[in-house]
């Protein structure tokens, strides 16, 4: 019994086998390819080979003529390489099932993506989901949120065609608040706040084009309002300070402030605007009729209208030839103001040495400075304002400027 139930099955195997095979052939992705591509090729072959017979058998196109078939065979090729590249260099991405609602996922180059309107993820071109909001015509238009490819939020809030443009919030790589505020075309704009990578606030106020405009806050490192006045071009405007009293610059300045004094001279030095101004000795107890006459900016930019310069050649460009060059002996304010500077680390290539005796926490009293030292100066008037530029000598540039009306 064994044995025919065994001769049985042999049989039934030897039959089924070659039926079997052929079907694993016949459904295997290289016979479709093949029969496919045969037939297209014998197809186009019998077109390009099939030679009109008369005139009804031509297009007449800008006056040449030519065969129907082969226009016909044209268009055919030209169908096929579009949906070639709409399927494999122009993918249309997938759409998944989510928790019983249907997540639509694109590449960031997929032709539907330009249909698509609502919520969706994008793709980035190495696969990670870089934008997940909002979309219309192809492009992020709402509310959405970018991501980098470590998946850290880089933006979130509106966009407008690709761009941050209303309320929203932009981050530091680490995943830190950098702005929360409004943007247009990818830029600060309107009021925002600005933050330290370390989570302080820097700035709030007015915001253009990326940089502050307008009026706003200064805050220190500690977080303690340190300036509250206008801004251009991201930039205190320092002019705002001039013929003001003591007490009216307190109102502006809030923040840290050290006071160096001789005989005759007070230097009250702003250490958070990186600025100071220079009264009689007898006015520091707020003299109301005294007023900063000049105001010292312990910067190597200068800022004037749209420009940001840092050499006497741009200075001359855009405020003319100066009215002052030449080399001048170093005043008590520039000797405080140059030691300052070099205290902070900033590079300048010369010595200056004071002696000073501390009174108070923020207080010295001036004993001596090196009154022999030379400096350059480059003076220039504009808007009836005198601009001094203080450098080592003629061939250096600038550390520190002057602002006198």
């Amino acid at each position: 019994m064994n044995d025919l139930l065994s001769v049985l099955l042999s049989t039934l195997k030897a039959r089924i086998t070659p039926i079997w095979t052929k079907l694993k052939y016949w459904t295997s992705w290289n016979f479709i390819k093949t029969k496919i591509l045969t037939k297209i090729r014998n197809f186009l072959t019998t077109i390009f080979q099939v030679k009109p017979k008369d005139k009804d058998d031509y297009y007449p196109i800008f006056g040449w003529l030519i065969s129907k078939k082969l226009a016909r065979a044209i268009v055919i090729v030209v169908g096929i390489l579009c949906v070639c590249y709409f399927v494999w260099i122009n993918p249309i991405g997938n759409i998944t099932e989510g928790m019983g609602s249907k997540e639509r996922i694109y590449n960031y180059n997929s032709l539907p993506l330009r249909f698509e309107k609502g919520a969706v993820k994008i793709k980035a071109k190495s696969g990670y989901i870089a934008y997940e909001g909002n979309v219309e015509k192809g492009y992020a238009t709402g509310q959405g949120c970018l991501y980098d490819e470590n998946g850290q939020t880089v933006y979130k809030g509106n966009f407008e065609k690709n761009e941050y443009s209303g309320q929203g919030t932009l981050y530091y790589p680490i995943g830190q608040v950098k702005y929360a505020g409004t943007f247009l075309e990818n830029q600060f704009e309107g009021t925002g706040t600005l933050y330290r990578e370390n989570g302080t606030k820097q700035y709030t106020g007015l915001f253009a084009d990326g940089v502050y405009e307008g009026e706003g806050t200064l805050y220190n490192a500690s977080e303690v309002p340190a300036f509250t006045g206008n801004f251009h071009n991201g930039e205190l405007v320092y002019t705002q300070l001039l013929g003001k009293t003591p007490s009216e610059i307190a109102e502006y300045y809030t923040g840290n402030v050290m006071l160096y004094q001789n005989d005759t001279e007070s230097a009250v030095i702003m250490e958070d605007i990186d600025a100071f101004y220079v009264t009689p000795v007898e006015s520091t107890g707020m003299d109301a009729e005294v007023k900063a006459s000049t105001i010292y900016v312990g910067k190597n930019e200068f800022v004037y209208g749209d420009q940001r310069m840092t050499s006497i050649e741009e200075i001359c460009k855009v405020l003319g030839e100066p009215i002052f060059e030449g080399n001048s002996y170093i005043t008590f304010a520039e000797s405080v103001g140059t030691n300052w500077l070099l205290k902070k680390g900033k590079d300048i290539p010369m010595e200056i040495e004071i002696e000073a005796q501390q009174m108070f926490d923020d207080v010295w009293t001036v004993e001596s400075y090196p009154v022999d030292t030379m400096v350059y100066l480059y003076v220039f008037l504009a808007d009836d304002i005198t601009y001094t530029f203080i450098a080592p000598d003629r061939n250096s540039e600038f550390f520190m400027y002057a602002l006198e009306q």
